[in-house]
């Protein structure tokens, strides 16, 4: 059964982030995750996000154009 994770993503300054993505990674296989599947989401204007993934175990990385990968 999917869970729904969401929330807002906020800088240190408690400005909304947007342009950029928000993945994550499988890290177990799973009887419904298969190691390595990815999901992501690109938060909105207001950095708002929200998907739909199986119940399992994530890396969870921020990916922002000109950065180095967040984890």
């Amino acid at each position: 059964m999917p869970v729904l994770i969401s929330g807002v993503l906020k800088d240190g300054t408690g400005t909304p982030v947007q342009n950029c993505t928000i993945q994550l990674k499988a890290c177990r296989t799973s009887t419904t995750v298969v190691v390595n599947t990815v999901a992501s989401e690109n938060p909105d204007d207001a950095g708002r996000y929200s998907m739909d993934v199986e119940q399992g175990q994530y890396t969870v990385t921020l990916l922002v154009e000109g950065y180095p990968p967040s984890h």
